[in-house]
């Protein structure tokens, strides 16, 4: 399927409102919706997580009266559940929607194992919030204005899941920024800290790389899941005396939850490294189109004795090898730049259960 034509069945049909968060499934999707065939055509919000995608539908409806579409990928499908059911559904103000949901670990395909549970239960998931869904793989166009124009006369929630390879590839071009490189920022920790420390990096390519990366044996654990959740895993895990929490984190991650920076404390040995490329890179390179006015003055306000903004290696060996304990918590951010590396390591369900070990036992 042309991403183009499957937009275009939606414009044809007076949908006019798109908000989600990036998926590798649906890259393709996304990506025409922000270029400039479409940029004028639809209303398109890149949400911080999917139940604000959700709630942003719903105030577009109520200012429009139009149906409008969110995507999001299945895993994120838990973050939108309480909008969908609390405040959209019939039980509540009855807001019709469409969610375009990316189908990680459909059975019969392979998949990452963090997958593998949303994708056996997604369809008993919407079934159980009697939310009619399609699968890609059987809708042509016209099939899809027929869905369309049914979720606008029954007034209901409707679900398109996606698989893998639906849309056709598209050539994404993106600007070469003369930023650090995330596997020259991951070395760059792992050669000159000198704290003694543990770490905690996000999902994605973070995690991957450190992973490549980590041959001393530095104690990690990966989230290859819970995006946005690096933050809280890392403060709960400071219960260490002698050991200091390096969080490794992206700035989707970093957007998708913020309100775990309340938590932080003045005590806490914590350096919170955010890798910032203005990206949803590892689902497709999408451009992450809002962000803090001053990173600067948000550190202060939730805690952090310092703050650090690197575009520099050199900037970034000196602040570790001179990072000292009444510094932290501290704040490091490295601006860095799209990096394509197709060789990095995806763990198998065995080693992320010797992760989790070695974490717990150090």
């Amino acid at each position: 399927m042309k991403s183009s034509k499957f937009l275009d069945v939606f414009y044809k049909n007076k949908i006019r409102y798109f908000s989600g968060v990036p998926d590798s499934c649906l890259s393709e999707l996304i990506n025409s919706l922000m270029s400039k065939r479409y940029n004028k055509k639809f209303k398109h919000t890149i949400a911080p997580n999917e139940g604000i995608a959700i709630s942003l539908a719903a105030g577009n409806y109520l200012a429009t009266n139009q149906v409008p579409c969110i995507y999001l990928q299945n895993s994120g499908f838990g973050n939108a559940t309480d909008p969908i059911t609390n405040l959209c559904s019939r039980n509540v103000y009855d807001i019709p929607l469409i969610l375009i949901i990316g189908w990680r670990g459909k059975p019969g395909t392979k998949d990452e194992p963090q997958h593998i549970m949303q994708g056996t239960s997604i369809r008993k998931s919407l079934k159980n919030f009697n939310i009619s869904y399609y699968d890609s793989a059987k809708i042509n166009l016209n099939k899809l204005s027929k869905i369309i124009n049914q979720t606008k006369k029954k007034n209901r929630i409707t679900a398109i899941l996606v698989a893998k390879n639906y849309f056709d590839k598209i050539n994404q071009k993106y600007r070469k920024k003369n930023f650090i490189k995330r596997s020259e920022a991951i070395n760059s920790l792992l050669t000159n800290l000198k704290i003694d420390y543990k770490i905690v990096s996000s999902t994605g390519f973070n995690s991957r790389e450190i992973l490549l990366q980590n041959s001393i044996k530095k104690t990690a654990f990966y989230l290859i899941g819970a995006m946005g959740h690096t933050l809280g895993v890392s403060l709960g895990s400071l219960n260490h005396k002698n050991k200091t929490l390096v969080c490794v984190d992206g700035d989707g991650s970093f957007y998708m939850h913020q309100g775990s920076f309340a938590l932080l404390k003045k005590n806490h040995r914590l350096v919170y490294l955010l890798l910032d490329n203005s990206s949803h890179e590892s689902v497709g390179v999408v451009n992450i189109d809002y962000k803090l006015k001053s990173f600067k003055d948000f550190a202060k306000s939730v805690g952090f004795k310092k703050y650090v903004k690197i575009d520099k290696l050199s900037q970034l060996d000196k602040c570790f090898k001179s990072l000292v304990l009444k510094n932290l918590p501290i704040f490091i951010h490295v601006k860095t730049s799209i990096e394509v590396n197709k060789n990095l390591p995806r763990p198998t369900l065995k080693e992320l259960q010797k992760f989790k070990n070695d974490f717990i036992k150090e």
